[in-house]
């Protein structure tokens, strides 16, 4: 299980090698504008409904209403979390998107606040140091601090789940795994102009070299 947690960080940790992408910019820190009634299935394969839910773009972590005050779930207990909308998929300690699915086979996206972007715009030292939290839980009034008149930047990170391992959308990493009839495939893929390794659609095709 170590070992597992330690390949999920290190995936985590190659930001640079991935496809990251600037999305746009947003007025809250949280993905939906008032908390939503989520199924959340647990590690132990229990599924609960938790009537007031919403993802924090800080971390990607799960929060949850308990009477005043925002929570942040203990993530080490979740496994997945449904939406009305979306799925999401526990993957080290943060809540990934599953964008689509071919076969077995899944595109996750996780999508949070670039913290570095965001210390670039001049906020006040206060804001800045208030991203420094716990992380088993915060208050309401930590969250809420953070909305209002504050912008923040936002990024998606796409990756591949294929076989039930966690996989680079890169160049390099996907010719070394794809049987060599298909690289020549993957080479016409991406001299397309329309292709991204940050794009669902071009993702899919990728996936979709992978069936079997």
């Amino acid at each position: 299980m170590k070992k597992i947690i330690g390949i999920m960080s290190l995936l985590f940790a190659c930001v640079g090698m991935s496809a990251q992408d600037f999305v746009g910019y947003s007025n809250r820190t949280t993905v939906y504008e008032t908390y939503q009634p989520a199924k959340v299935t647990l590690t132990t394969g229990k599924v609960i409904l938790q009537k007031q839910a919403n993802i924090f773009l800080k971390n990607g972590r799960m929060l949850f209403k308990n009477g005043h005050f925002d929570m942040e779930a203990n993530m080490a207990q979740i496994k997945a979390v449904e939406f009305k909308d979306r799925t999401y998929v526990r993957v080290d300690t943060i809540l990934a998107t599953v964008v689509d699915t071919v076969g077995v086979n899944r595109i996750l996206c996780r999508t949070l606040i670039d913290l570095e972007a965001f210390s670039k715009q001049k906020i006040n030292d206060r804001v800045l140091s208030n991203f420094q939290m716990t992380d088993m839980q915060v208050s309401a009034t930590t969250v809420d601090s953070y909305d209002g008149d504050n912008v923040y930047p936002l990024f998606n990170e796409f990756f591949f789940e294929i076989d039930g391992k966690l996989v680079l959308p890169h160049e390099r990493v996907i010719r070394r795994m794809l049987p060599k009839k298909q690289r020549s495939r993957l080479d016409f893929y991406m001299q397309q102009p329309d292709f991204s390794w940050s794009e669902k659609a071009s993702l899919r095709l990728v996936l979709e070299l992978f069936e079997k």
